[in-house]
């Protein structure tokens, strides 16, 4: 692999992690918040939100392991 693949993939990789975390984060603050929010009326909302950072948390563990396979090699 070549220095500027391996660039790419290791920033690939970065971003991925950061967005990996940034994700975990924001998840417990919305389950955090769901219980509260029930008395005024936008838990499903956060629910929606909650499935949203799931689903991008998913996609950015995918794309951080496949980063990692290729900055492997």
């Amino acid at each position: 692999m070549d220095d500027t693949q391996a660039k790419s993939a290791a920033e690939r990789y970065e971003a991925c992690r950061t967005i990996d975390e940034g994700c975990s984060r924001a998840m417990a603050v919305c389950v955090d918040m769901i219980d509260a929010v029930c008395a005024i009326g936008v838990r499903n909302e956060l629910h929606a939100v909650r499935d949203a950072l799931q689903r991008l948390h998913a996609a950015a563990a995918s794309a951080h392991d496949e980063a990692a396979r290729t900055r492997m090699n």
